[in-house]
């Protein structure tokens, strides 16, 4: 018995479709489909996640809090504190959070929220440039350089091609050392 290739079944199968109506034309195929035991399902088109703004064509918006995570796929705790503060941005609106706004967002994900390092991973998170710095005892931030980082993830290349933030602390390193000579 020889194979078939699906391409070459498309176009009889459009022959013998293109005569129904709309709604006939699907109960058919979901006939066929379960006469064969597959399950029927939408096929759904993710738009590439490299270049351009990916965040804004996922539309967090319309994406629950489980699925922006599961897109972004952070690696790190900084990673995730920066999508969850992200998806705060997208989908509320939000030009800060505190706290308990990212917490909420980390339930919602499903994903584990470590009270006791938070000040630790927010400080790291901060010195990586994901988050702006002297924003507030309980406002958090998303810096430039961490909203295009989350709008990279998971694309790793692309977050090589990012562009750094300098820090005052190296600047103000590098004077102290040109200044001992």
């Amino acid at each position: 018995m020889t194979k078939t290739k699906a391409v070459d079944m498309v176009p009889k199968i459009v022959s013998l479709l293109e005569t129904l109506e709309s709604a006939d034309r699907q109960r058919v195929i979901t006939a066929v489909l379960t006469l064969l035991g597959e399950s029927v399902q939408p096929v759904s088109v993710q738009p590439p996640l490299t270049g351009g703004c990916p965040a804004k064509a996922i539309n967090p918006a319309q994406a629950s809090e489980k699925s922006f995570f599961d897109i972004k796929k952070p690696n790190a705790k900084i990673e995730e504190l920066a999508v969850a503060a992200r998806y705060r941005e997208e989908s509320e609106q939000a030009t800060s959070s505190t706290k308990a706004d990212l917490q909420k967002v980390f339930r919602s994900a499903r994903r584990n929220f470590d009270t006791h390092n938070f000040h630790r991973d927010m400080a790291n998170a901060r010195s990586a440039g994901l988050f702006n710095r002297d924003t507030g005892r309980d406002s958090i931030e998303l810096s430039h350089y961490g909203q295009n980082y989350v709008d990279a993830l998971p694309d790793r290349a692309a977050l090589k091609q990012l562009r750094r933030p300098k820090g005052k602390r190296r600047a103000a390193k590098k004077k102290s050392v040109k200044q001992k000579r």
